[in-house]
């Protein structure tokens, strides 16, 4: 084995030990009537389009359309409405909701690092660049249709 393969096998080390990891779990659906039962946590939510499913008490996900944060996922979500994204909902869908608890300190690189990941159509901001520090994410749960569940961002 050659020294230069040695050392970049050693800096490749050093850079994933002292990595940001975070781990999300993603909670819900709640569709748009239910969504007075969202947690008041701080953390990380998706918007999907979706169709109720009222003979098995199911939802089927159509699109991953937002990625968003907040300090209080109750508070914020009521803010969020259909007629906000009239224009992407076929006849007979509403939106629905799922949340992950992230510490308030971290609520921008997650977001940040989610919305680069899957570039959902409303979210425009974050989508082609990623401010922060190499991180890890392992997401699990109730999050379907995200392209990435256990990714690496890199920002050299």
């Amino acid at each position: 084995m050659s020294e230069t393969s040695l050392c970049d096998k050693q800096l490749y080390y050093r850079q994933t030990v002292n990595m940001k990891k975070f781990s999300l779990h993603f909670d819900g659906y709640w569709r748009e009537i239910n969504k007075k039962y969202i947690p008041e946590d701080s953390g990380i939510y998706l918007i999907y389009t979706c169709r109720n499913n009222p003979e098995n008490n199911t939802v089927s996900l159509s699109e991953l359309i937002y990625i968003g944060q907040a300090v209080n996922l109750r508070k914020r979500i009521a803010n969020h409405n259909e007629e906000e994204f009239q224009e992407v909902l076929s006849s007979g869908e509403t939106l629905c909701y799922a949340c992950a608890s992230v510490d308030k300190s971290n609520l921008n690189i997650v977001e940040n690092g989610m919305v680069f990941a899957e570039k959902p159509p409303y979210n425009t901001a974050l989508r082609d660049k990623y401010d922060h520090e190499d991180s890890q994410f392992e997401i699990d749960g109730r999050c379907e249709l995200l392209n990435y569940t256990n990714f690496t961002i890199t920002t050299k």
